[in-house]
């Protein structure tokens, strides 16, 4: 009987070890990006109430996206009255991910009224008290008519994302659906797919052939050249078969091109603004092949991840340029895609929005300088993520990726294609803005579309493509303008300045 005490001590001593190994790996784990691994030596310790594996599955849940059980790990947490600060804010995060803005709201203000040295931590959280306010009250959705919903016929129940167009009627997009698994989430590396439509509900979908895809390592997103015979892609940093690590022991990404024609690609050449110690990726070209923005964690950025630019001159890449702080923040940018005008598409969870990545847009001012960034609103932007926009030249159809409630997968590819033709008549004198306007808009058929009234800079109106509208501007002491619109197919927004005269001066 004496020897019982001493079994029960060591038993206790035995299962505290035991925790503690546990933990300690799931935390090498964490340390090797094996986030999956680690869920799964964290739970059973997690489960029986201990708060450093609680602490640590939340994070890892966090890290794969699965923002449930993260915020439910996280409310654990934060229930302690020691907790860091760091937590509420990655609780708020959840929060908000799950649509609980008023509890995101809540957890802020806590996080706030606690820190008060981390400037960038503190920024962020301004930002995400106006997203939370931005979801609350209004969701900026669009009036344009156009259709919106879940490609189908691509998803799977993996990751599928950044959707491209090919050729006539194929598409481009990256999938985690078959291969090795990936330690980081549980999921299978990353490849790029081509999709070959057979009809509207069905694609004949197999991986890119050839030197784009490699086994064990992630590739893609992709993009194209308007020739369509080069492609850009995002890959894990690696030569001859082996992952090159950096001086922290990650493994990076850069960014290759490769020839490209029908489902095959060869030749490939990393490009010259690669650096194995920063990482490269989601690159987009310019028309002229000659402009590049990508994402990169590089030193002197405003964030963990923003926007770069490169030129290529003389067939060799520049140095890298940030796309500065108009377009980047302390939070993240990543997935840029720029169209044939130089508005520039991305996403973002600094800027503020619903909740998660959300897709903004960033348009030149007339000195050819991104001056304004505007959130696109719903149904492109969710609390979910929502990135890897994509507008064909017709400025017609287009695609998303977003990892939302009602989804086949964990990302899926939605379709959108737009049926009308943004356009802004400015209506000026001498350069300056006028006001108190009078505009009649009749159209092909002579029906009158509006006669209105604007007071404003600005008059914004929906036309229809293949069609023509007379148009006549009045004001007050103006010489009336009139003037013709004519649409063609191609859906590009219209910006058209008027300039008025005054009657004395005629």
């Amino acid at each position: 009987m004496k020897y019982k005490p001493l079994l029960f001590l060591l038993l206790i001593v035995v299962a505290f070890t035991t925790k503690a190994q546990s933990v300690a790996k799931g935390e090498s784990l964490m340390n090797d990006y094996k986030y999956a691994e680690a869920i799964v030596e964290l739970k059973p310790i997690a489960d029986k109430g201990n708060s450093s594996a609680i602490r640590k599955i939340a994070e890892c849940y966090m890290k794969v996206n699965d923002y449930v059980n993260a915020e439910k790990y996280y409310s654990i947490v934060v229930a302690d009255k020691n907790v860091l600060s760091k937590h509420l804010l990655s609780y708020a995060e959840m929060l908000m991910y799950n649509e609980k803005y008023t509890e995101a709201t809540k957890q802020l203000n806590l996080f706030l009224e606690r820190e008060k040295t981390n400037v960038k931590a503190i920024e962020k959280a301004k930002k995400m008290l106006l997203s939370c306010d931005k979801s609350l009250t209004h969701k900026d959705t669009t009036n344009r008519k156009f259709e919106f919903y879940n490609l189908k016929a691509l998803n799977s129940v993996a990751s599928d994302f950044s959707a491209i167009s090919y050729q006539d009627s194929a598409i481009l997009f990256t999938s985690s659906r078959a291969g090795k698994i990936n330690a980081w989430d549980g999921n299978s590396f990353a490849q790029v797919y081509i999709a070959e439509k057979i009809n509207d509900t069905a694609y004949n979908i197999e991986p890119l052939n050839g030197v784009i895809n490699t086994k064990n390592y992630n590739s893609g997103p992709a993009c194209i050249d308007t020739t369509q015979t080069k492609i850009y892609y995002t890959k894990n940093n690696f030569q001859y078969g082996d992952a090159i690590t950096n001086k922290k022991g990650d493994v990076t990404l850069k960014i290759f091109e490769a020839n490209l024609k029908g489902n095959n690609t060869k030749d490939f050449k990393e490009l010259e603004f690669n650096d194995k110690e920063y990482s490269c990726a989601y690159p987009t070209i310019s028309k002229d092949a000659l402009l590049m923005f990508f994402t990169s964690d590089r030193a002197g950025g405003f964030g963990g991840k923003d926007i770069y630019y490169s030129i290529k001159k003389g067939g060799v890449w520049s140095k890298p340029k940030n796309a500065g702080p108009i377009i980047n923040t302390e939070g993240d940018e990543r997935y840029p895609f720029l169209m044939e005008d130089g508005s520039l598409y991305f996403s973002s969870n600094g800027h503020a929005g619903f909740g998660g990545m959300d897709i903004f847009v960033a348009k030149r001012n007339l000195l050819n300088e991104y001056a304004v960034v505007e959130h696109l609103g719903e149904p492109f932007n969710s609390n979910a993520d929502d990135f890897g926009f994509y507008l064909d030249n017709n400025y017609k159809k287009g695609f998303i990726s977003s990892n939302r409630n009602g989804g086949l997968g964990l990302d899926d590819i939605y379709a959108f294609e737009y049926f009308d033709i943004p356009t802004t008549i400015n209506i000026k004198f001498e350069n300056i803005f006028l006001d108190s306007i009078k505009i009649s808009i009749v159209d092909s058929a002579t029906q009158t579309i509006t006669t209105d009234s604007i007071n404003g800079n600005a008059y914004h109106i929906l036309l229809q493509p293949n069609n023509s509208y007379f148009i006549s501007v009045e004001k007050e002491n103006f010489i009336k303008n009139d003037f013709t619109i004519i649409t063609t197919q191609q859906l590009q927004p219209i910006n058209k300045n008027i300039y008025l005269t005054k009657k004395e001066e005629e």
